[in-house]
């Protein structure tokens, strides 16, 4: 699935610009496609490679300061919506290419609390949220339900961090999706570098909290972009296989083979005469030899 993003500058080093297919330069030389001429850019700094599997960020100048997420690259890295990308000292966001593809509309937190008795749900699916950066890279944190998340340590989630409310967010996982919902934060959250309070998630989401930032991981969830059915409650799809059809080439019947020939009694009457025929004979001439004329 093609990735639709585009670089964000929100220090004001550069205008907005939207990546498509092929090869971005960035650097300090006027041949690069973002150029910037701050101190500390090398004239061909690093570049973003953009094909269907996604965004490639490689650093062309080793000496150079590249940053992704605030670790260092030296040679390649994989980029991600959502991610934050430093070149020496300019940050650049990697969002959508709209932020309006963020969906704010959820529904409310009450519809989501229907018992068996008025609908029917499907079984929640596995969703887990994998620390990508900050205090918790590396971590695995499973979303069953409910996970609240903020500074307070009554939290399931308690992230010690400046910019967190005690109580931030809420991310909800039951059968019909998969929701963010703000809990009166000062600071909102972002969500693939768009900054929101509410958002509808989809696997390979990257939420940020202040400095910690979270892959959101769902096997078998359609991701952001693909289309989906409308479904009802507890829906599960049969497993189907469509073959492709062939075109074959038009065949003639076959000619019916010929039947073999009718073997008649007067034809059979002559072989056996014959084969008596050579028996006389062959008797003949062994006594002959036998005792001689």
């Amino acid at each position: 699935m093609e990735i639709r993003a585009r670089m964000s500058f929100p220090n004001g080093e550069h205008a907005d610009f939207v990546l498509t297919p092929g090869v971005c330069g960035i650097g300090s030389d006027r041949d690069n496609q973002i150029v910037l001429s701050s101190p500390g850019i090398a004239p061909h700094h690093a570049r973003i490679e953009v094909d269907g599997r996604g965004l490639t960020l490689n650093v062309l100048d080793a000496k150079a300061h590249t940053h992704l997420n605030a670790r260092p690259v030296r040679e390649k890295g994989i980029v991600r919506l959502g991610d934050v990308l430093s070149i020496d000292a300019v940050q650049i966001m990697i969002k959508p290419e709209r932020d309006e593809v963020i969906r704010t509309a959820v529904p409310d937190s009450g519809a989501s609390a229907d018992t068996a008795e008025t609908r029917a749900r499907a079984v929640p699916p596995k969703v887990v949220l994998r620390g990508v950066s900050g205090s918790q890279f590396g971590r695995i944190v499973p979303v069953r339900g409910r996970l609240t998340i903020g500074r307070g340590n009554e939290c399931d989630l308690s992230l010690d961090e400046p910019e967190m409310s005690r109580k931030h967010a809420m991310i909800e996982n039951n059968g019909d999706g998969i929701y963010l919902r703000d809990l009166g934060s000062s600071n909102g959250t972002f969500v693939n570098g768009v900054q929101v309070r509410d958002a509808v998630l989809h696997p390979g989401d990257q939420i940020a909290f202040d400095r910690n930032r979270f892959l959101l991981e769902a096997p078998g969830l359609p991701l952001r972009g693909e289309l989906v059915e409308e479904r009802s409650p507890g829906f599960a799809p049969a497993i189907t296989q469509t073959m492709q059809a062939v075109n074959l080439p038009d065949l003639k019947p076959a000619r019916p083979a010929a039947a073999p020939p009718v073997e008649s009694s007067a034809n059979r009457n002559e072989i056996w005469w014959l084969i008596a025929a050579a028996g006389l004979i062959g008797g003949a001439i062994a006594l002959l030899l036998l005792y001689g004329f």
